[in-house]
Order: structure tokens, then C-alpha cells, then sequence
């Protein structure tokens, strides 16, 4: 829980009331390698913080192919954000990586704890505008740039993920089947 408050103080000034407001909401569940959090077609009732491991959030197509369309790391929140917003199935998978634990809100609870700390909606603002701002340059990455380009980008800006996650899944995420990336991963060394 430590792990949140240090996150959200960083963002906006707590008191150690509004500090003991927040580890009351949240709840802590802890998820095997492979579990999934989230499953396609669920309505999204909760948003979570990722204490420790590692997260994918994927989608599958109708020929059975998953394409990872994002990856959530230790000190992020996560979710299946459309969902959670809009109240309607989603369209995504949310799955650990690794053995992970998570801090999990529901969405009345969250709002509740808005109503009481209301600069809270700062903070859950702020994760929607990084949000926002990743998938625009995910999309326009995917658009303007050649594999090779955006796994150099990948290396020199997440290089934990090109270090700790499964070939499949990064090569799904650069849009790019495993074997590309494997090439391209023996010429760039």
C-alpha cells in the first residue's frame, strides 16, 4: 500500500487522513503468472494500481491471433479503461505477466472517495491524460514507423520490457510477427 501513497503524494498533497482515506478503499489481490484480470466481453468495474509485476492487455482476433496493446508495469495503474469508463464489455484481455499483486478500487468506491477527497480527480485525470498520450503515440508509431525504428525506440525507452517480457508478446505489441523481431534482434546487436 505504500507503494500507492508514494505514487499519489508524488501527484497531489495527501494528509494522513486522506493517506488513511485511500488504503481503506483500496483492496489487494495477488494474481498467478498467466491469470487473467480482466477477460473480453466483462464489464470493467475496477481500476488498479500494479504493486509489483507486471501486466499485458491484449485483444484477439477473429482468426484466434492475440495482439498486445499494451503493457502495464510495477507503479501504474491499470484497466480495461474503456470499459471502466463507458460501462460496457470489454474489448481487451488484462492478464499478468509474472506473479503480481494489485491494489483494485471499484468504480462506486472510487467515486465515493472523489466526492470525499476531491482532488483525487486530479490524479485519476492526470492517469487518463498519459493514457491518452501513449496510445496516440502507440498509434502513430505503428503508422509512421518502420519495426526496426520502433523496436530501437522500445530498447532506449522501455528496455525492462524487451528484457523481461516474452518474445511473443513484444513482437504482438510492435506489430510484428516473433520471428521479425528475433531477426531484427540479431542485426541491431
Amino acid at each position: 500500500m505504500d507503494k500507492l501513497i508514494t505514487y499519489i503524494d508524488q501527484i497531489i498533497s495527501l494528509s494522513e487522513t486522506e493517506k488513511d482515506l485511500i488504503r481503506a478503499t483500496f483492496n489487494q489481490k495477488s494474481l498467478k503468472a498467466k491469470e487473467l484480470w480482466m477477460k473480453e466481453g466483462a464489464i470493467c468495474h475496477q481500476i488498479a494500481f500494479i504493486s509489483s509485476g507486471r501486466f499485458r492487455a491484449y485483444y484477439t482476433t477473429g482468426s484466434g491471433k492475440e495482439v498486445t496493446i499494451y503493457f502495464g508495469e510495477e507503479g501504474s495503474f491499470i484497466s480495461s479503461y474503456t470499459s471502466f469508463l463507458t460501462q460496457t464489455p470489454s474489448l481487451e484481455c488484462v492478464e499478468a505477466i509474472n506473479a503480481s499483486e494489485l491494489l483494485i478500487i471499484n468504480k462506486k468506491s472510487l467515486e465515493d472517495l472523489c466526492i470525499i477527497v476531491p482532488k483525487i480527480h486530479i490524479l485519476f485525470r492526470i492517469i487518463a491524460e498519459n493514457l491518452f498520450i501513449n496510445l496516440e503515440k502507440r498509434t502513430r508509431n505503428l503508422l509512421n514507423q518502420k519495426a526496426e525504428e520502433r523496436y530501437e525506440k522500445m530498447m532506449k525507452e522501455n528496455p525492462e520490457i524487451i528484457l523481461n517480457v516474452p518474445l511473443q508478446y513484444t513482437a504482438s505489441f510492435l506489430g510484428i510477427t516473433p520471428q521479425h523481431l528475433s531477426r531484427l534482434r540479431k542485426n541491431i546487436k
